[in-house]
């Protein structure tokens, strides 16, 4: 059976987290459009991030009453990541950021799993970029990309640049695949610079991810696209001719 497509490949990937599943058990949905894909995980996000609001208003109000450090006690101890990532969505982002400094790199890690980055953008670029690179480490130790490509495009550009040295060639071949804002990819690639790009490709044909690597190399600008490809060709012709070849067709 033919691959999906990369964008499906990349939602499939997403919604099976987001649902706590593994990938294959969504396999049915690679006939799926992928921004139909993308809608159905906005969805289901809506749906599991609404559930409780009551509630979740509730304590956001009476966490107002107390002090920082207390609420960051409480948040570890008693509510737990799931719980607290539902918190983050309705708490004000200056007093979000407060409490997460004061909570374990761990933790945070833990909770990050668990947000809607579309809920969480103000905390997120609040937390500053030696604090995020240390959670960069921790979900990349758990192999976590999905994580950390939902949140790159919340993240300011020094945070985003901090989080590079967390990152092997290949995390960070799999974190730019399932990125909600591809947007990003050219200031991504700016920021690694000629040399990783070319070692990511290397590495998506050893590890078998050509997919990532068109994907990534589809969504940099002309200028960077043009300059990779030739240093490619020049590089060593035969040991990236099948990523060569397929991009060749996708971009016919």
């Amino acid at each position: 059976m033919a691959s999906p497509e990369p964008n499906i490949h990349a939602e499939i990937l997403k919604l099976a987290r987001l649902l706590r599943v593994e990938p294959e058990e969504l396999a049915y949905l690679e006939q799926v459009p992928g921004s139909d894909l993308g809608q159905l995980r906005e969805q289901v996000a809506d749906m599991l991030f609404s559930a409780h609001n009551q509630m979740l208003d509730k304590l956001a109000a009476s966490s107002r009453l107390l002090p920082v450090a207390l609420v960051a006690l409480i948040t570890e101890r008693a509510f737990g990541p799931v719980l607290a990532a539902r918190m983050a969505g309705v708490l004000e982002p200056p007093r979000a950021v407060a409490v997460a400094a004061r909570l374990p790199t761990a933790f945070l890690a833990d909770t990050a799993r668990q947000l809607d980055p579309r809920r969480t953008r103000a905390i997120i670029a609040g937390i500053p970029a030696e604090r995020i690179e240390e959670i960069a480490r921790v979900l990349a130790e758990h192999q976590d990309f999905v994580t950390m490509g939902q949140a790159v495009g919340q993240l300011s550009s020094e945070a985003l640049r901090a989080s590079l040295s967390a990152l092997d060639d290949e995390m960070l071949l799999r974190t730019a695949f399932v990125m909600d804002d591809k947007d990003r990819l050219p200031e991504l690639a700016e920021l690694l610079g000629h040399e990783r790009l070319i070692g990511m490709i290397d590495v998506a044909e050893r590890a078998g991810l050509e997919d990532e690597a068109i994907d990534l190399i589809a969504h940099l600008d002309d200028a960077q696209q043009t300059d990779l490809l030739a240093a490619l060709r020049e590089r060593d012709q035969q040991a990236h001719q099948q990523v060569l070849d397929r991009l060749a067709k996708v971009s016919a």
